[in-house]
């Protein structure tokens, strides 16, 4: 399984019980371009651009894993130089903690 991969599985281990006022579109700009949809508590996974995301993250592939997992801090990974985004920054600092990655 690719490292992109895993943002299908992003679904399966949402906390959508604590997110239903969550009303968001998130585009990771990476080699196979992915969208995550978060709405009424349920999140799903498109493939391609989104026309309006509200956040938009472009990273190498294999820095997604420790991204997510938080083992970098995000916005450490910006001023590194491994993280680009592009929209709503208090969506990007909470992006880890929206989903239990210890389940994948």
């Amino acid at each position: 399984m690719a490292d992109i991969d895993i943002i299908y599985k992003l679904p399966s281990v949402f906390r959508g019980e604590s997110q239903k006022d969550l009303d968001c579109v998130i585009f990771f700009n990476m080699s196979r371009p992915m969208t995550l949809i978060i709405k009424n508590g349920e999140a799903v996974v498109e493939e391609g651009e989104p026309e309006k995301p509200t956040l938009t993250l472009a990273m190498k592939d294999d820095f997604l894993i420790t991204l997510l997992s938080g083992k970098v801090a995000g916005m450490t990974a910006v001023m590194t130089g491994k993280l680009k985004f592009k929209g709503n920054m208090a969506l990007a600092q909470k992006l880890s903690k929206l989903f239990d990655l210890e389940k994948l």
